[in-house]
This record gives C-alpha cells, sequence and structure tokens, in this order.
C-alpha cells in the first residue's frame, strides 16, 4: 500500500467514522437540525395512556372549533410537532403562526376572538379499542 493509498484509507475511515459519531449525537439528543435528525419516523411511545396537543379556536360567538391542520391539508400532516413551539415564542410570532394554522384549516380568523394549546391527556379501552379524553390542560392562549 502507497504512502498515498494510507493516507486516503485514514481520511475516509476518519470522515465515516465523524458521521456515525454525528448521526449518534442527533439520535440521542432528539435535535432536528437539516439536514441531520433524530430519526423520529415511527418512534413515538405507544402505551394504553398517552398525551396529544390540540389547537382549539375560541369563535367570537362562544364556540370552540378544533383546528384540524393536517386533516385539511395533508402537507402538513407533522405540523403538529410545531405546536410546543409556539409556548416559548413571542406575541406577534404566535399571532403569526396561529393565523397561518387558522388559513391552513378553513377557519376565517375573522370570528375567532383566541386560539388556545391544549394538552389532552387519553386513555385506550382495550374492550371497546377506542381512546377516551380523561384530561385537558390549557398550555398557551394567543388572542387574535
Amino acid at each position: 500500500m502507497t504512502t498515498e493509498q494510507r493516507r486516503e484509507a485514514r481520511v475516509g475511515r476518519a470522515v465515516t467514522w465523524s458521521l456515525l459519531a454525528l448521526m449518534a449525537v442527533f439520535a440521542v439528543g432528539q435535535l432536528e437540525l437539516w439536514p441531520m435528525t433524530a430519526f423520529r419516523l415511527f418512534s413515538t411511545t405507544r402505551s394504553a395512556d398517552q398525551t396529544r396537543l390540540e389547537l382549539v379556536a375560541e369563535h367570537l360567538d362562544g364556540t370552540d372549533e378544533p383546528l384540524l391542520v393536517s386533516e385539511r391539508n395533508p402537507v402538513l400532516v407533522t405540523t403538529d410537532r410545531q405546536f410546543p413551539d409556539l409556548v416559548g415564542e413571542s406575541e406577534e410570532v404566535q399571532r403569526d403562526l396561529v393565523l397561518a394554522w387558522l388559513s391552513v384549516s378553513g377557519v376565517d380568523p375573522v370570528s375567532v376572538g383566541s386560539v388556545r394549546l391544549d394538552r389532552i391527556a387519553r386513555a385506550y379501552d382495550v374492550d371497546t379499542h377506542t381512546w377516551t379524553d380523561v384530561g385537558r390542560t390549557t398550555i398557551v392562549v394567543v388572542d387574535l
């Protein structure tokens, strides 16, 4: 093996091990920084008790309407992963995000007074094979 071939082999091993280490850090740390990912394709924990987040439009007439973002627009099927980010954003960014989700959901923002983000606790009944909401906690309310 020539000196040049040994050098290329060392560089190849260094690049390979570096990429594997970087991928491990992203997977263990659950980091999502493009182009790297935590590979969360189907890794949601499945158990009889779960929680989920739901955006609810509170209309001016007093009615509530869950925002079905992903059902109205299949392109946005994973947009609910952005719901937790709503809490830490400024009021202006919260309002912009909520207005975008209202638009995608087909809800007229003029008829909405506020949108709230609720955490819903759910339990699975093994006999009926259905989910039941057992608790609801409001995390943040965004006034429009």
